[in-house]
Order: structure tokens, then C-alpha cells, then sequence
């Protein structure tokens, strides 16, 4: 574990979370879904492990990532996230997987009434139906997914929305991540910014990108909480 810079200060009254690659292994949900779409539509596929370079900044990026240069148009582009949505509806619930530690985690959490809260680039509905299937205990104060309301993490008015609605100062916050737009939206919001190692990115991908703590297991989380 990384510790903390000296300027920073815990416990931290609140925790941002977010969802694919941090809270819920969804690598396999989403490759399989974009997979199956490129096939349907005559483009190459890929091995799941491969897209853990695609995730990252919503689905529609996703997508471009996964065609071929060539076929990187606007229309192409629409047509596989119009696809891959309508098949993840098929497949998440078989492929997905809640990270070791999670459940106790936020168990831990709701204890000491701390306040939780999600921010991804999951779209919205995907992102409600995947904790409320895994986390069916667990409450979170304020979940926020892509609606197109706000733009996508890193920008920080999607942060800002969600600590509004904690009703807490971004001092008083973490953000919790596995990937270089995680860290870069806790810089953007003034949070304290927290790399996880067991999500799609490498540990040097993260310490590469800036943050003030990187973890190796979710229950060490409790220490700045």
C-alpha cells in the first residue's frame, strides 16, 4: 500500500466509488456483449483480456476502441453501442463478478454510517441493475451513470453533481478507482484519490497517472475512512 502525502488528512466522511473494475469485475460482461455485436455486424473480435484498454470512457468509446481504424465512423460506432447494449442485457448476470472484499467493505461502511456513493461512465440503467443485483444489502447515497446530462469522468461536473449530493466538501471525500480517469476526475474534483490494484489497470498505470493512495484489497480502505 502507498501511503498518503502528508498534506492529506483522515478519516474521510465519504466515499465515491467507482463501478466497472473497482466495485464489480464486469471485464468478461462487457467483452463478451461488444464480442457478440462485432460479430453481428462483420467485424473482428477480441480477447476478453484486451478489453481492459477499451474501458474506461463510457461505451461509446468502447466501442471505437474495438473496430478497426477503418470503421471508426459515427454511424458504425452508434450501431455496435445499439447492439452491445441490447446483448449486455443478455449476458451481465452470468459473467458478472463482485471483487473479493467488496461486500465486507462496504458492510464495514454502512457500520460507521459513512456515505457511499458510485460515479461511473456506465450508463445509468446498466449501472443501477448491477448494484442492485450484487448489492442488494447496500444502500448507496447517490449513484450516478451516463445519462448524457453530464459528460463523461474526467470532466468534473459529473463529480460535482455527486458531491452535491452528499452534501459534503470534496475535503471530506474519496475517490475510489482503477483507472487513470478515476485519479484524473479526483484531481478535477479536489478529492483524495485512491488507485485500486486489482481492477483493469496495472499498479504502474496508476502510480504513473498521480494519487495520494493505492491499495491492494478493499478492506484496506477502512484505514482513511
Amino acid at each position: 500500500m502507498i501511503k498518503p502525502q502528508q498534506n492529506q488528512t483522515a478519516p474521510f466522511q465519504g466515499v465515491i466509488f467507482d463501478l466497472d473494475g473497482t466495485l464489480l469485475n464486469t471485464l468478461a460482461c462487457i467483452g463478451t456483449a461488444f464480442n457478440q455485436a462485432l460479430t453481428e455486424i462483420g467485424y473482428p473480435t477480441h480477447p476478453i483480456q484486451d478489453y481492459t484498454d477499451f474501458i474506461g470512457d463510457g461505451v461509446f468509446k468502447c466501442a471505437e476502441r474495438a473496430l478497426p481504424k477503418t470503421a471508426r465512423q459515427p454511424e458504425i460506432v452508434d450501431a455496435l453501442v445499439t447492439l452491445e447494449r441490447r446483448l449486455y442485457d443478455t449476458v451481465w448476470r452470468r459473467e458478472i463478478a463482485i471483487y473479493d472484499g467488496i461486500p465486507e467493505l462496504l458492510a464495514a461502511l454502512r457500520a460507521q454510517s459513512v456515505p457511499t456513493a458510485v460515479l461511473t461512465n456506465k450508463d445509468q440503467d446498466a449501472a443501477n441493475e448491477c448494484l442492485i443485483e450484487c448489492f442488494p444489502q447496500h444502500t448507496f447515497d447517490c449513484v450516478l451513470g451516463y445519462t448524457g446530462a453530464y459528460p463523461h469522468k474526467p470532466d468534473p461536473a459529473c463529480g460535482a453533481a455527486v458531491i452535491k449530493a452528499l452534501d459534503l466538501r470534496p475535503d471530506q471525500l474519496m475517490m475510489v478507482g482503477d483507472t487513470p480517469v478515476d485519479l484524473a476526475t479526483a484531481r478535477a474534483c479536489s478529492l483524495f484519490a485512491v488507485g485500486v490494484s486489482w481492477g483493469f489497470r496495472t499498479r504502474e498505470t496508476l502510480i504513473a497517472a498521480g494519487l495520494d493512495v493505492l491499495i491492494e484489497h478493499p478492506l484496506e480502505l477502512l484505514h482513511y475512512a
